[in-house]
């Protein structure tokens, strides 16, 4: 037994040492790494590419650790995102960079989520709207376009298709899949409490089509961002309105010649040709390797340490995605983002905080977590919301104490409304021989069950929690936003609207983008121009990442300049709410 006991002391004692040594070489590899590298160099006569196929988010995003590995290994960029301010500060500095000859826009705009939104693009296409100003020329090509990626493409100088390729020019329009036959078919029921006539979230479960009012609303707020669209592009091309109506109406795709003869390309050319006109920018010789060509991302690192901030600060805080409750990075959990606004409170170089959001609301207990840091933040210092693409439900409620809420005219918002949904599988498992009993001590205690439906009881308790919850909300944005409360019930009803339409109700403040909502910040702060922005939330990098998960607490000068790894952790589920009750959008309306 004492030579049992020897051994096992000596192999523990081995892997300890055996893992000790792991950790201290890691360290040692990060660190060596580290001091070799090395940041990217700017060439002369670059020109900086935008690809408009890297998802745009507001607030850094996370990978994986597959997709950091297979990143590695094969060269896929898989799960990478650029930030919106990442874009905008790029541009800007670009207009007024005499090493940038002009930019080339290429790719398609992903249908990912809420990245991309039409907000973003709004956002992107008036910051190159600026730099047009620096007479420096803006190229696009691709080998097709759609409406999201010609959107930005239109106001190029210089707009060029394949001549194979096709221009979707045939309006907007979003899909809702309703299951109600289906569960009907399988033994599902729903039932289900909301209040606002057009909260049509729990529609798909309960209607085989659109009510009336959800379809009337969806209308409303298509019609509004699709007259964004269209008044962009016949100011950019230079073609009528009215024109451009009846192109969407009567044609909807086009070949390349079409385009071209209707003003909307420039011309029909292959990509030799484009590279020929990148080549003459860059000062490449004829049947060189086209050099010179910089990406939003390196070009963005490369003049990051030319930039020097003041010791007044702004923070700018990203809600986007789903509200949950907890801690969530990846989405916006309650417990995260109400420590970040707090650490802003409490911090003495930040003099105001700009609060975008992106996101369609979750959970009434942690939005209502959220609002109230909003408010007491409020108390100390301003606070500007500016929107993203969709700040509805949720997105609003959290929004509505802000002493300035700006919106684009293509931002989705509104929707003041709030619903539960209660599954019943009690049929679907009769009809495979499965039963279900229970033992109370209470007559509600299995109430939450999803093996029976409630009792119409039942249903009035959680009917009048989401009363409850909705006349909170009325309240709240009342108050936040100075409106009379017969007005308000007029127009919120769980009703989505445009950004323009939410502008003329009341809703926001003024139309414009990020940066406006910092100035703003600024401006209501008295800081004029001096001061720096702070983002808390950042990518974690390689190095950070590898040391985390070992249990070490990582230093800056051993992260920095190493790209980033997204959190480990799995997504917890985004329907979290302890009462089953939230304020969120009905689907996940971003139309293409």
């Amino acid at each position: 037994m004492k030579s049992f006991f020897k051994h096992l002391f000596a192999t523990v004692l081995g892997l300890f040492v055996f893992s000790f040594l792991m950790v201290c070489f890691v360290v040692f590899l990060v660190s060596v790494l580290m001091l070799f590298e090395k940041g990217p160099q700017m060439p002369e006569k670059a020109v900086l590419t935008l690809d408009l196929s890297i998802p745009i988010s507001d607030k850094p995003a996370r990978r994986s650790l597959q997709d950091v590995v297979q990143e590695g290994a094969l060269g896929d960029n898989i799960g990478e995102t650029i930030t919106l301010r990442t874009v905008l500060d790029s541009i800007e500095s670009a207009s007024n960079d005499d090493r940038i000859v002009g930019i080339y826009l290429t790719g398609q705009v992903p249908n990912a989520g809420y990245y991309s939104g039409w907000a973003a693009l709004k956002e992107v296409r008036e910051s190159l709207a600026r730099f047009q100003e620096s007479g420096k020329p803006i190229i696009a090509f691709e080998s097709a376009y759609d409406e999201a990626n010609y959107f930005v493409a239109s106001l190029a100088d210089r707009l060029y298709m394949n001549p194979f390729g096709t221009l979707e020019f045939n309006g907007l329009a979003t899909q809702i899949m309703f299951f109600k036959n289906a569960f009907d078919k399988y033994g599902i029921d729903v039932q289900v409490t909301r209040v606002g006539k057009y909260k049509s979230a729990v529609e798909p479960y309960i209607l085989n089509k659109m009510s009336d009012e959800n379809r009337e609303q969806i209308e409303k707020y298509l019609n509004d961002i699709a007259d964004v669209y269209l008044e962009a592009i016949a100011s950019s091309r230079n073609v009528d309105l009215k024109r451009l109506h009846v192109l969407m109406s009567d044609e909807g795709y086009f070949r390349a010649e079409t385009g071209v003869m209707e003003g909307l390309l420039d011309k029909s050319v292959y990509f030799d040709d484009v590279l020929t006109e990148l080549r003459e920018l860059t000062g490449t010789r004829p049947g060189e390797e086209l050099k010179n060509v910089i990406s939003i991302a390196t070009y963005r690192k490369a003049i990051t340490p030319e930039r020097h901030g003041s010791k007044n600060q702004i923070a700018v805080i990203y809600a986007e995605g789903e509200i949950v409750e907890g801690p969530d990075e990846n989405e916006v959990g309650s417990d995260t983002l109400a420590k970040l606004l707090r650490k802003a409170r409490n911090s003495e170089n930040v003099k105001a905080v700009v609060l975008r959001v992106n996101s369609p609301g979750g959970s009434v207990t942690a939005i209502d977590v959220i609002q109230r840091e909003t408010r007491l933040l409020k108390q100390q210092k301003p606070l500007v919301v500016s929107m993203g693409t969709v700040a509805a439900s949720g997105g609003y409620w959290i929004s509505a104490y802000a002493d300035e809420i700006i919106a684009w005219p293509n931002t989705i918002t509104g929707s003041i409304g709030v619903w539960g949904m209660l599954p019943n599988v009690g049929r679907l498992l009769d009809g495979v021989g499965i039963s279900v009993d229970v033992v109370r001590t209470a007559e509600k205690a299995d109430m939450t069950s999803i093996f029976r439906s409630k009792t119409e009881e039942e249903l009035a308790v959680i009917q009048r929690l989401v009363d409850f919850f909705y006349n909170e909300f009325l309240t709240k944005v009342c108050e936040g936003r100075n409106l009379d409360r017969e007005v308000l019930e007029g127009i919120a009803q769980g009703r989505v609207w445009s950004g323009v339409e939410a502008h003329r109700l009341g809703l926001v403040d003024r139309l414009g983008g990020l940066y406006d909502a910092v100035d703003a910040a600024a401006g209501r702060a008295g800081l004029g121009e001096d001061y720096s922005l702070v983002q808390y939330q950042k990518k974690r990098g390689f190095a950070e990442e590898i040391l985390k998960t070992l249990g070490l607490t990582p230093q800056s000068s051993q992260v920095e300049g190493f790209k980033s790894l997204e959190n480990l952790k799995k997504q917890i589920a985004l329907l979290n709410d302890p009462k089953g009750v939230y304020a969120r959008l009905p689907y996940d309306l971003v139309p293409r």
